[in-house]
């Protein structure tokens, strides 16, 4: 497993491990040890659950970026609770629709409500390539910007 071991390293854990003494190291034991030992003071403290309060969609961010940093962002934190994801997470959401939809039937699990934003993303992206199709014909010209008007009755049918 010493053998081994630095076949899996990169940056400053490759050159941590070239720079150890020759025969300093007796076990795979005492290599994980001094591994640890070096690198633990370069983690990052774990956050508070509170800290998910503040992570908000913005005015113009998709649901699948928020969604994304949402996610990222209770990696930070230590022993963070289902309901409180659940509840920082629909707090943070600025797609009314999308609110709606969540009003109507509560996922109670945070796995039920990334089920349920996959759901409603892929509807959006659905019904922005229906109009992105339908637009050229139309106006003769093509853009990549979809329609938004009706999309909220039809995402909500999905969902």
């Amino acid at each position: 497993m010493c053998r081994s071991f630095p076949t899996t390293l990169r940056g400053a854990g490759r050159e941590w491990f070239t720079r150890l003494p020759t025969s300093s190291i007796d076990n795979f034991n005492q290599l994980s040890s001094a591994f640890l030992r070096h690198f633990v003071g370069g983690q990052h403290p774990k956050r508070l659950a509170d800290h998910l309060i503040t992570v908000k969609q913005g005015e113009r961010e998709t649901l699948w970026s928020y969604v994304k940093r949402f996610t990222r962002e209770t990696l930070e934190v230590d022993d963070v609770d289902d309901k409180v994801q659940l509840t920082t997470f629909k707090a943070g959401l600025k797609s009314r629709e999308f609110v709606v939809s969540l009003a109507k039937n509560p996922p109670r699990t945070m796995a039920e409500m990334l089920l349920k934003a996959q759901k409603y993303m892929n509807a959006e992206d659905a019904l922005a390539a229906i109009v992105d199709e339908e637009r050229p014909k139309k106006e003769g010209r093509k853009t990549n910007v979809g329609d938004k008007r009706g999309s909220a009755q039809a995402i909500e049918e999905v969902t």
